[in-house]
């Protein structure tokens, strides 16, 4: 018995024939700078696979087999259904194979693949390809309507078959008037045997939709890792996003589930703190640029539709030279191509309403449109909820978001542009009709208002080594938070602009390099008390003094200008080791009405190594700088000091990576920070034109972030994914010279998290997540003083984070039912936030005399029940 390789499209069909599976892809993906991913490739004779003596039947054997650097086969495993004989000869087969191995650019490295052996009966024939095409069709995944590639239509009683081509078409030769019955045995899929009419003559073309085993199949994409240039990631795909427990479906709420990431709590706004830096010391990046808002109120939903999102990638630190202006962490969501096809869903469920529709326009070959929108109706419910109360809602809570998507890909065309419009809105306002009993001297109103629109193009153009992406980006920001007398009112008009080049000098040297630049123009009134501007070590005391006098800004114009340069190369000096040596240029302008321009500039060196040992193991060490300009006002009177400098950061990691087995993925990576000219309060004075003015902010803060993060990961398989995550770090601040080390605000030293989601047969799947978190530290209250002439009370704090708060736990479910119809799936979902209802601490209130305390909880059980029809 003899066979030999058959690529996707070939119209042969012979005994134990040996073949590539490709998975099934809705579209082909534009190729993935810096460096492309090639597929392996069979190579040499032609594998010759036995069939089983004394079988009469045909069969569909297939496997996943791993491919080392060298192409050698090292592991194969049945994934089709149990066939004795054919599996061990398929086994047997498949470990003869020899390949041309994957590359990522010019490097081999080792992948999973499937591959199948299809046994044809001994007396089975192929039909002589010069025969007319008699059967054609194409084959599609029931519910999504996706074409599927690679897949085998054969007719058993005639030994003919055919494979897919990436359009999801095929066609069958030689195939005599009468009524054969086609067959397809594709593994994830229920086997489809339909009986066609043939006329002589005649073309029939056939529509074949194939139910999934599990509703929603996983993908497994056959191609290489995509191309590691960070020290440090953790890559979670949208497949994976959309059914993680307590996450609602949402990319964004996952980043708080992954190593290095300090719980912030719904109430705390969905602050980003990674590896002990402070909240906005890191950030989230769409397609290369910053996102400014990344969740709506009290973090309920992100500000970016998650059904438009390929996957999120996690770099917690020792990032490359792309990034700049942060001394933290930071993510990089990425959009993914849009469909050509028609696509789309309408999610309902107790908080919001949302919808998406994509499809490509007629007529304009290589365009694409999608336009999503999000709308809560938390203001009706709250409404209700309030009647009767002593708070009037003058704009009850609600959020919205849209974003519009045009992709244009011209056939043939090395370039290709990218236009996205992305608008977000947050309204509060409500009235406290009387004093609340806590402390008598709050009343008044309470008003803020959040949101951007940002209009993005970007430009890709590739050319043999040689590849630029360019993206440019217009922001509308607005702030506006009042509270009785005091206010903030910020309108801001931004521009970005990020354009990276990149060359293949050769197989051992790759160049990049970039401008990155960024103008900030707001216009920024307000009226408040210097203690509401809460900062760093004081978020756990009791708010603004009501001693304190009132400060007033007048409607000012205020620029942040913050170029950066950078280039970096990844040197393979030999085969399995990565070096990325990267050196970055900052600079930043600040430029405020009557205060006159200030300039500082920074250079950060970087660099990173990576060794993979071999197929299973990895080492990695990475070192550099990283610098971070004033935020928020900090060098800005009167809301901070012109003269301070950029904040900086040495980083340190190593660590280890190990693949036990195809699946399994663990990694182990202590790391170290230490930060200085960190930006503190001050109580200095100086002169100033001859005026004595307050110093408000100096960079007299000093701070040190140590710890080691654990990740064992079960990747993306047909039924089952997960991960565990922990994370044991301290992180710890000197704000003054002679002052002793103090914790971090959000200082946890021990954070566990545990995912685990299965699915199971007739469109059910179940998951669960589970956190336990070392509470967060706090200012204890002494007691208090009373100033008669204000008739109020005032603390007398302890030391600054002196205490903690109660550890946090929370177990979080959710279970999914998919009914899935031709041309569309609904799926309905219970996702329970909190399933043992321990309501966290969150911190502790005080009443208005400071003499009795309580702590402040967090969220109950919260049951979200929803509907999602997609087609």
């Amino acid at each position: 018995m003899t066979a030999a390789p058959v690529l996707a499209g070939l119209l042969v069909a012979i005994p134990a024939l040996a073949q590539p599976v490709p998975d099934p892809q809705p579209e082909e993906k534009p190729p993935k700078a810096p460096a492309p991913i090639t597929p392996p490739r069979p190579v040499g004779p032609p594998v010759e696979a036995e069939y089983p003596v004394g079988e009469t039947n045909g069969a569909r054997v297939v496997l996943e087999i791993d491919v080392d650097a060298h192409g050698q086969v090292s592991a194969a495993r049945v994934v089709s259904p149990p066939q004795p004989r054919f599996d061990e000869s398929a086994v047997a087969a498949a470990r003869r194979l020899r390949f041309e191995p994957a590359r990522r650019g010019d490097e081999p490295v080792p992948v999973r693949l499937q591959f199948a052996f299809n046994f044809v009966p001994p007396t089975a024939a192929p039909a002589p390809s010069g025969y007319q095409v008699d059967v054609s069709g194409t084959v599609r995944e029931r519910g999504s309507r996706r074409r599927l590639s690679g897949i085998e239509v054969s007719i058993p009683e005639l030994g003919a078959s055919a494979v897919t081509d990436p359009q999801g078409r095929f066609e069958l030769r030689g195939v005599p008037p009468g009524q054969p019955e086609l067959v397809i045995a594709a593994p994830g899929y229920q086997r489809l045997a339909v009986q066609v009419a043939v006329e002589a003559g005649k073309r029939s073309d056939t529509s074949l939709l194939l139910e999934p085993l599990f509703a929603n199949p996983f993908e497994a994409t056959v191609e290489g890792e995509r191309t590691r240039e960070e020290l440090s990631r953790t890559t979670i795909t949208s497949q994976e996003i959309q059914r993680i427990p307590g996450a609602q479906g949402d990319a964004l709420k996952v980043i708080e589930d992954l190593p290095g990431v300090a719980r912030t709590s719904p109430i705390g706004g969905g602050l980003l703190v990674i590896r002990g830096s402070n909240p906005g010391d890191s950030l989230v990046y769409l397609d290369g640029e910053p996102i400014p808002l990344l969740y709506h109120f009290g973090a309920i939903s992100s500000t970016v539709n998650p059904d438009l999102l390929e996957g999120i990638e996690f770099i917690p630190g020792n990032f490359s030279a792309t990034y700049g202006d942060l001394i933290g962490g930071l993510v990089e969501v990425r959009s993914r191509s849009l469909r050509e096809e028609p696509h789309g869903y309408a999610n309902l469920n107790l908080l919001e309403a949302s919808a998406m529709v994509e499809t490509e326009v007629p007529g304009v070959p290589g365009l694409s449109v999608a336009l999503a929108g999000r709308r809560s109706y938390i203001d009706y419910i709250l409404r209700a909820a309030a009647s009767g109360s002593d708070l009037t809602f003058t704009v009850a809570p609600r959020y919205y978001d849209a974003q519009l998507r045009l992709d244009w890909r011209p056939p043939g065309s090395s370039h290709s542009l990218q236009f996205i419009a992305l608008t977000s809105d947050d309204k509060l306002g409500l009235v406290i009709a009387r004093p609340i009993d806590q402390d008598p001297n709050v009343s008044g109103n309470v008003d803020t208002e959040t949101g951007f629109q940002q209009l993005r193009l970007k430009h890709s153009w590739r050319r043999g080594p040689l590849s630029v992406d360019s993206i440019a980006m217009y922001e509308r920001l607005v702030l506006r938070f009042a509270i009785a007398q005091q206010n903030l009112d910020v309108l801001s008009h931004d521009l970005f602009l990020r354009s990276t080049a990149s060359f293949e000098a050769s197989e051992a040297l790759y160049l990049f390099a970039g401008i990155d630049l960024s103008n900030r123009r707001g216009t920024v009134s307000a009226s408040f008390q210097q203690s509401l501007a809460v900062r760093e070590g004081e978020f756990n005391n009791q708010g603004p003094r009501v001693d304190e006098p009132i400060t007033t800004l007048p409607p000012t114009l205020v620029n942040r200008f913050s170029p950066g340069l950078w280039a970096e190369a990844r040197i393979r000096p030999f085969p399995g080791l990565t070096l990325t040596p990267g050196l970055r240029f900052d600079a930043y302008v600040y430029g405020v009405a009557e205060q006159g321009r200030t300039t500082t500039a920074t250079l950060s060196p970087r660099l990173t190594a990576r060794w993979e040992a071999s197929s299973a193991w990895a080492f990695k060490a990475g070192a550099g700088l990283y610098s971070e300009g004033a935020r928020n006002g900090d060098a800005v009177r009167p809301f901070g000091n012109p003269n301070v400098l950029p904040q900086r950061a040495l980083q340190l990691t190593a660590g280890a990576e190990v693949r036990p087995m195809p699946g399994l993925f663990f990694s182990a990576e202590a790391f170290y920070k230490k930060l200085s000219d960190i930006i503190v309060r001050s109580s200095d004075t100086e002169v100033v034109g001859g005026q004595t003015l307050p110093v408000i902010l100096d960079n007299a803060g000093i701070g040190r972030v140590y710890g080691v993060e654990l990740l064992f990961r079960k990747e993306l398989t047909t039924r089952l994914f997960g991960w565990i995550a922990y994370t044991f770090s301290r992180s710890q601040r000197i704000d003054r010279p002679g002052d002793q080390w103090r914790l971090f605000d959000f200082d946890q030293t021990h954070n566990l998290t545990a995912i685990a989601s299965y699915k199971l047969p007739r469109g059910w799947q179940i998951g669960a997540r589970f956190r336990f978190i070392t509470g967060n530290p706090e200012t204890p209250v002494l007691g208090s003083r009373y100033q008669a002439p204000l008739d109020v009370y005032l603390p007398i704090y302890g030391a600054t984070n002196s205490e903690r708060v109660p550890p946090f736990s929370q177990l979080d479910v959710r279970v999914d039912k998919v009914w899935t119809f031709d041309a569309w799936t609904l799926d309905a979902y219970l996702d329970v936030l909190n399933a043992y209802n321990r309501r966290p601490v969150e911190g502790t209130l005080y009443s208005y005399d400071f003499g009795q305390s309580e702590y402040l909880r967090g969220l109950p059980i919260i049951p979200t029940l929803g509907l999602k029809g997609s087609f």
